[in-house]
This record gives C-alpha cells, sequence and structure tokens, in this order.
C-alpha cells in the first residue's frame, strides 16, 4: 500500500507545481472586475526593445483594458530585460486609445 501513496502523493505535487506555473504565465488578467485576454510582443526581432502589447475586450470597460494593456507592457520589459519603465509612444492614460476591432493596441520601448 506505501509503495503507492509516494507516487501518487509526487504525481499530484506535479501536478499543482504545473498549475501554479500556469497561474504566473497566464495572459489572462483581470482589472475592473473584468477578464482580459492580452499579450506583448517585440515589433521587431533586432531590437526586441520596441514592442507592442495589446488587450481586450474593451467593450467590456474601456478603464479595464487601459490597465490591461499597461500590465501587458510592464509585463514584458519585466519578462525580457528586468525593467518596468516604459516610454509609451501614445500614453495609457490618453482618453482616446488606439484599437484593433475590440482591442487595446499601443507601442512603448522598454527604457534602462
Amino acid at each position: 500500500m506505501r509503495s503507492l501513496i509516494l507516487p501518487l502523493v509526487a504525481c499530484l505535487g506535479l501536478a499543482a507545481c504545473d498549475g501554479v506555473r500556469s497561474f504566473f504565465t497566464s495572459e489572462r488578467v483581470t482589472f475592473d472586475g473584468v477578464a482580459f485576454r492580452g499579450q506583448a510582443k517585440a515589433v521587431d526581432k533586432s531590437d526586441r526593445r520596441h514592442f507592442i502589447a495589446s488587450a481586450g475586450p474593451a467593450s467590456r470597460s474601456m478603464a479595464g483594458a487601459r490597465e490591461a494593456v499597461r500590465y501587458q507592457g510592464t509585463r514584458y520589459c519585466i519578462l525580457n530585460f528586468g525593467i518596468s519603465d516604459i516610454a509609451w509612444e501614445i500614453s495609457p492614460e490618453t482618453e482616446v486609445l488606439p484599437m484593433d476591432g475590440d482591442k487595446v493596441v499601443l507601442k512603448g520601448r522598454c527604457l534602462e
């Protein structure tokens, strides 16, 4: 019986670790009570400091989408360069933000 319990506990432990890892790497975040999907990626592979970030659905909450896109940019800079300072082409604080369908889309550059 003991020989069955130890492997079972080990498997459950590994499954829990995978769940924790996916929690921290998830691209879905909640702002203003709404879950947003977003991403940030390099504009050009030769200079990865320049990125484009998007988050939506903005129709559910523009304030939440604004924060979600800022989060995606900050997350990108931290994961790739260990910094959180960003020079945005258009500030997330701007009243009217660029949209692509139902997503807010902003470009930025990670600062040193």
